[in-house]
């Protein structure tokens, strides 16, 4: 087992010092979206040399992930063992089974999530400014389940750690909803661990230690099918708002969650409510207790298995000292907040091919919560092409609203009056591999951050996503 892992470090390592060879494709590719051309002859010569530059950068990078991997696979194998290994395109994780040893730790209750992410986008106009931007992350997730272990039953551990790294492409533009929902602070960090305990023949679940609140309280049923962050990942105002914990920034909690059917469930959890988590605990391994704390619940209801859907509706109290626009401190905010995710056709039953839809919303007092209501919206088409069924075609829309005391205050101070913010996306998802996702975007923002005298912005963009 020593061995493989040493095998996947090595090619991990070596995929690591090669992925520059794709950032600066992405720079160039957004430099050649950005830059204003002189002249047609000019651009065009451009292009050339740019789709030169990148057919030997894909290719290199081809070579790299089939003889890395295939040298991987190989070395795993036992010696003696007369089995091909699986072929590259076909096998679910870049560096396989592990020779065996992955799915070995799997039937004891082990299992393990390696992914390396990175999304690359830029605004050729509109906003605060024109520029690129990309966000990359490495995360390792492992998951014990001690029923196969010991005799106590119902017991199990989760811990999550990554690294992140990149430029904030919203911040610079200036938008309320983040293009990238992976965007948050650099970070080499123990994300989230937890020790759970199932009772009642799993109808009752008891979960405690360090938990990224908005990976449950608030969080898209649909969530990876944008890049965009209220409809990727959560409400992007549940932080600002009420300082609700986020993925990877994980605080101290505890939480209880019953489901008397198949259909039902309620949940509640109290969570540190650490206002600069990342300078509190920057390494995630202080269990740093900060801050008045977050109350937090919800309630769910599910439908059927042919069509498939979610209802809840949840709510976050936090009972700390907030500031008005002018400054002046009150106690307690709160946050509330409902979504319906549904299947509305399959083609075949029990296929998972077919349309879906989302929608939710949030609402927090405007006095206290400077953008104080989001609106999400969203359809995706599930294998829109029989011959590519893991494909995926996402559209939605975001409106976020600045709430009318801080835009009132912010005009009496001279600058413009902010209203909200309109946001859609268009993308298709690509499953080229099992493990590889290649995952082109476009994004449209009208009156970025709510402020009406900024222009329009497109953003165009990708992600890419390889699980080892």
């Amino acid at each position: 087992m020593v061995r493989v892992f040493g095998n996947a470090s090595a090619l991990l390592t070596v995929a690591m010092k090669n992925k520059q060879i794709l950032l600066g494709l992405s720079r160039s590719f957004f430099n050649l979206a950005i830059r204003p051309r002189s002249n047609a002859t000019n651009c065009l010569q451009c292009r050339a040399k740019f789709w030169a530059q990148t057919q030997n950068i894909l290719l290199c990078f081809v070579l790299l992930l089939t003889l890395g991997a295939s040298a991987e696979a190989q070395s795993a194998l036992p010696s003696d063992s007369g089995t091909p290994s699986p072929e590259l395109s076909s096998r679910q994780y870049l560096f396989g089974d592990w020779g065996g040893e992955r799915s070995a730790l799997a039937e004891k209750g082990i299992t393990f999530d390696f992914f390396y992410i990175t999304d690359m986008q830029a605004n050729p106009s509109g906003g605060l400014q024109q520029t690129y931007a990309g966000w990359e992350r490495t995360r390792g997730t492992v998951d014990i389940n001690f029923d196969k272990m010991i005799q106590w039953q119902g017991l199990s551990f989760h811990a999550t750690g990554l690294w992140q790294s990149g430029a904030n492409l919203g911040g610079k533009i200036g938008t309320l909803a983040n293009p990238s929902d992976l965007v948050s602070q650099h970070s080499t960090r123990l994300d989230s661990f937890w020790v759970q305990q199932l009772f009642l023949h799993k109808k009752l679940r008891i979960r405690a230690g360090q938990l990224a609140g908005l990976d449950f309280y608030g969080n898209q049923e649909y969530g990876g099918t944008w890049l965009i962050e209220p409809l990727g990942y959560a409400f992007g105002n549940l932080f600002g708002s009420i300082y609700e914990s986020f993925n990877p920034a994980g605080t101290p909690g505890a939480e209880i969650y019953f489901a008397p059917t198949s259909h039902f469930y309620v949940k509640s959890a109290v969570m540190a409510g650490n206002r600069n988590p990342y300078q509190q605990d920057p390494t995630g391994t202080n269990f740093a207790i900060r801050n008045s704390p977050n109350f937090l619940f919800e309630a769910g209801y599910l439908t059927g298995k042919t069509y498939p859907g979610e209802y809840k509706f949840g709510g976050v109290y936090n009972g700390g000292k907030f500031p008005s626009p002018a400054g002046l401190e009150s106690s307690g905010n709160y946050l509330i907040y409902g979504m319906a995710s549904q299947a509305l056709f399959r083609p075949d039953a029990g296929s998972n091919r077919g349309l879906d839809a989302t929608i939710g919303f949030d609402y927090s007092p405007g006095d206290v919560s400077r953008e104080n209501v989001q609106i999400t919206a969203g359809a995706r088409i599930n294998g829109p092409f029989v011959s590519r069924p893991k494909d995926r075609i996402g559209i939605g829309f975001v409106y976020s609203k600045i709430s009318d005391p801080f835009s009132n205050f912010g005009a009496l101070l001279g600058g413009p009056r902010l209203g909200s913010e309109k946001a859609l996306e268009l993308n298709y998802s690509l499953q080229v591999t099992p493990y590889f996702l290649l995952q082109p975007t476009f994004q449209y923002y009208g009156n970025v951050g709510g402020n009406p005298s900024l222009s329009n912005a497109p953003v165009l963009g990708f992600r890419t996503k390889i699980t080892f």
